[in-house]
């Protein structure tokens, strides 16, 4: 299976909006499959699960995997880790604000929304997805580090939040993940350094791109996908 650069997401994203296809469309698309993850890894309707969103677009394909999940009858938390959502996000957000689903901005209750967190029996990480670059600063770190701190499942939507996608490396801190659904292709750092240990068991899933626009980052680079979502490793 092929394994992407940042860089070489980015054009694939850009060339999937400028051939038509919309962010939230993948955005809800990216939701659909976390929430189909939950039931290919059998994970029981009794299981309490944390969302921790961030505010672009990986936070709001989280925000879509809160609402399919609460949909199909599980018990579903949904922690906010910067309030200050893009425009993408935001559209989410109002959705899982019409599902009445509980809804917590971590900054409006640290220690509430921590033992959310670390009480969970399922974490989804949704909080930074390829473009992060540097440090990851408060309120993020502390989320971070609450995330780690929980014995849940940890579940990461397209790569962990404080891994570079590119190099695998962790530069200040990173959730370690149990489980990761890579969106569209697996990335290049969960093959080097700290990514192998911080991805865990790793997932992709079809965001609805077409061939020929894989085929323009490698030919032939697009998995084989029957189900929606394919096992990596």
């Amino acid at each position: 299976m092929y394994f992407a650069t940042a860089k070489q997401m980015e054009k694939l994203d850009r060339l999937a909006v400028n051939s038509g296809l919309e962010i939230l469309q993948m955005m809800e698309l990216a939701g659909w499959h976390a929430a189909s993850l939950f039931r290919l890894l059998k994970i029981p309707k009794t299981a309490k699960i944390a969302v921790i969103a961030g505010k672009g677009n990986n936070g709001g394909g989280g925000l879509s995997a809160a609402r399919f999940l609460a949909n199909a009858g599980l018990k579903v938390k949904v922690i906010l880790a910067d309030s200050n959502l893009n425009v993408n996000a935001r559209h989410h957000l109002k959705l899982l604000r019409n599902s009445r689903i509980p809804l917590l901005p971590f900054t409006k209750n640290k220690q509430q929304a921590a033992k959310i967190i670390e009480d969970s029996d399922v974490l989804v990480d949704a909080i930074f997805g390829y473009h992060l670059k540097g440090t990851v600063r408060n309120p993020v770190a502390e989320i971070i580090k609450s995330i780690n701190r929980s014995r849940g499942r940890k579940l990461a939507l397209d790569l962990p939040s404080g891994m570079d996608a590119t190099t695998g490396q962790c530069a200040s801190i990173c959730v370690e993940a149990d489980i990761t659904l890579s969106l569209a292709l697996p990335k290049t750092g969960f093959k080097t350094g700290s990514g192998k240990k911080l991805a865990g068991q790793i997932f992709v899933a079809d965001l609805g791109i077409p061939k020929y626009l894989y085929d323009q980052i490698k030919p032939g680079s697009r998995p084989n996908f029957k189900t929606g979502i394919v096992k990596v490793f």
